[in-house]
């Protein structure tokens, strides 16, 4: 299963790398995409009655993973070279505090309520889909983030950064 998981992450992160999706694709679409294959990864895990489904709902959130997190780490290095390691940093922080309290919670949950973990699971995948599919205009303007200038993603040989 350990390997199944990783050949889908590494399928699913070629398609992104060596398509050029990331820079095609609005970054907002592609991480809903991989959070709606995530949660149904989870819930067909919390349903599952055969092996088959097991390996399906597998797939499908090691398919979401490999959409999510690529997708992430490539918007952090986006940012302007004087943010990029508060980005970064931010970004290992999040990932070893998940990490830390993921591990925590999931070994009670499975303790508790057994198979039925995965679809609790998908809740907070749900909740951050949920704002991420809110329209930017419902967004509280912030002064801060309205008056910084867009980061470019990549310069040309010939363009400097501020």
């Amino acid at each position: 299963m350990f390997a199944e998981c990783s050949l889908v992450m590494l399928g699913v992160n070629a398609v992104l790398f060596f398509t050029g999706l990331l820079e095609r694709a609005d970054p907002r679409r592609v991480l809903a995409c991989g959070m709606v294959l995530g949660i149904a990864g989870l819930l067909m895990l919390a349903r599952h009655g055969s092996e088959m489904w097991l390996y399906v709902g597998v797939s499908f959130t090691a398919a979401g993973t490999g959409l999510v997190l690529p997708t992430l780490a490539y918007l952090a290095a986006g940012t302007s070279a004087r943010r990029l390691g508060i980005a970064m940093g931010g970004l290992a922080a999040a990932a070893g505090l998940g990490q830390t309290l993921g591990s925590a919670a999931t070994g009670w949950l499975f303790g508790a309520v057994m198979q039925s973990t995965f679809a609790w699971l998908s809740i907070p995948l749900a909740a951050t889909l949920a704002l991420l599919l809110i329209p930017r205009h419902w967004w509280p303007a912030n002064p801060v983030l309205v008056s910084a200038p867009p980061s470019r993603t990549f310069l040309t040989s010939t363009e400097t950064e501020p």
